[in-house]
């Protein structure tokens, strides 16, 4: 039988799927000269490296716990009823979206933004599915990897993906151009999604939301 302290050089092969190494079983294995992790950040890449961690990086996006309900036909964007939406761990450094987006629904009283942390997969997928524009904020850091989990996981609805600058540069451009995603720094998010939430309600994305939807989901095939 394996010994408890022989387990940490056992080869095994992780798939990373948060932005931010904080998790034990990762930092475990990033200790370990056996273990090799499938990486789709290239900046978890070279950061890790210095450790004689061996990553493999991979483009990829992640399968999505909401694909069941995407809708066949997303409603047309410029009629829908949410102006933005954010659901996740709402950390620390996350209440400041909190914030930002509060001062937006006071001062636009007849409008619905969602931010906040919300476990249930249909109530979820109800307000993406009305949303018009779904923001990304990094959960501990400024500068680290992207939280493509989180694309994979709206982008399909239709709403305009407004997201806080990541550190990776692999498909960056392709994210914008074939994904339609706005990449802010978080001091100018809002603006950016009220510049969104402007050019929608004036019918400017009405032509090319389908076409990115559609993008979206086709999914990266290998």
């Amino acid at each position: 039988p394996i010994l408890e302290e022989e387990c940490l050089n056992q080869p095994r092969i992780l798939i990373q799927t948060e932005q931010n190494i904080k998790w034990p079983i990762f930092n475990e294995c990033h200790k370990s000269p056996n273990c090799i992790i499938l990486e789709f950040s290239d900046y978890n890449l070279n950061k890790a490296l210095s450790n004689s961690t061996v990553l493999l990086p991979v483009m990829t996006q992640t399968p999505s716990r909401l694909s069941m309900s995407e809708p066949k036909t997303p409603t047309i964007i410029q009629h829908r009823s949410i102006d933005m939406v954010f659901f996740g761990l709402i950390t620390n450094r996350r209440t400041f979206l909190g914030k930002i987006a509060q001062a937006y629904q006071e001062a636009h009283p007849n409008r619905q933004v969602h931010v906040g942390t919300i476990h249930g997969k249909r109530a979820v997928a109800a307000s993406y599915a009305k949303a018009k524009v779904c923001l990304i904020q990094h959960s501990y850091l400024t500068t680290c990897g992207g939280e493509y989990h989180r694309l994979s996981e709206f982008a399909p609805f239709g709403c305009v993906p407004v997201v806080e600058n990541f550190a990776d540069t692999i498909g960056i451009p392709i994210y914008e151009r074939c994904g339609g995603v706005i990449f802010t720094n978080l001091t100018q998010m809002m603006a950016a999604a009220e510049d969104v939430i402007a050019k929608i309600d004036q019918g400017l994305y009405n032509n090319c939301s389908k076409a990115v939807t559609n993008w979206w989901k086709a999914g990266i095939q290998w």
